[in-house]
């Protein structure tokens, strides 16, 4: 039954069926494949995009304005959800009856699930192994846009870019996984923090495609890697199947 925390607040949403979550990771996972398929045989769709940001002698158009103002949002708000996430966790295991929240107990699953979605999503697999292991130089360092690196199709391993590489966006990933709390907040929040994770996810992306920081190969897969992060950590935690004892606290559960 739901409760009301001091700040008058709903209850948290139910936990989905296990079969609910291991039905969006099969969709995921689909489209994931399908999308690697299409950007390996159809490499000329990144190049297509990107040339729709770009001026020659003058660059991409997405280098100053709006548009970086759009990612300096973006960066921000990253940084703060990534902050706000440890002082939460640290305040709840200190001072567990000191703060509001939305539960009879502190839900420890649910900082699990964000902070393990950052460590392993954006940090562990996008930063540490995708980038340095496919080597892709971005847009505004190959030939075609002015640069003097070679164009790698997406899933190509090549050795244009040692670090800092284009594929996949981590800022594409780390905006994303904005998504992860609408798992987490109240049902009535669900709804708008779905639309409003979508819409900034989009703005980001577009973003870092109009700066040439991006292909659009490098966002949709960072999109779908990071979801699928999401779909597996939620299973795991909140259903059982490797971290069971790892599960939310819940008054009968």
């Amino acid at each position: 039954m739901p409760t009301t925390d001091t700040l008058g607040l709903a209850d948290e949403p139910d936990v989905e069926p296990a079969s609910t979550v291991y039905g969006l990771m099969a969709v995921c996972t689909v489209l994931l494949g399908l999308s690697a398929l299409l950007f390996y045989f159809v490499p000329g769709l990144d190049l297509t995009v990107s040339g729709w940001f770009y001026q020659p002698g003058r660059g991409f158009v997405g280098n100053s304005g709006p548009v970086v103002a759009v990612r300096n949002f973006g960066i921000a708000v990253t940084i703060a959800t990534a902050v706000a996430v440890l002082i939460f966790a640290l305040w709840w295991h200190f001072a567990p009856d000191d703060h509001p929240h939305w539960s009879a107990e502190p839900r420890w699953a649910d900082w699990i699930f964000i902070t393990a979605g950052m460590a392993v999503g954006p940090g562990i697999l996008v930063n540490l192994i995708v980038k340095p292991l496919f080597g892709r130089a971005r847009p505004r360092h190959i030939e075609q846009f002015g640069g003097t690196a070679h164009f790698s199709p997406a899933w190509v391993i090549s050795d244009q870019c040692k670090w800092g590489c284009s594929f996949v966006s981590g800022e594409a990933a780390a905006t994303c996984l904005v998504l992860a709390f609408c798992f987490v907040v109240p049902r009535r929040w669900q709804m708008s923090m779905l639309i409003a994770g979508c819409l900034m996810t989009l703005a980001i992306s577009l973003a870092r495609i109009a700066a040439g920081g991006h292909f659009l190969s490098d966002v949709v897969t960072a999109w779908l890697l990071t979801l699928l992060v999401i779909l597996v950590l939620r299973a795991q935690i909140y259903h059982g199947v490797l971290l069971g004892p790892f599960k939310r606290f819940h008054p009968g559960l």
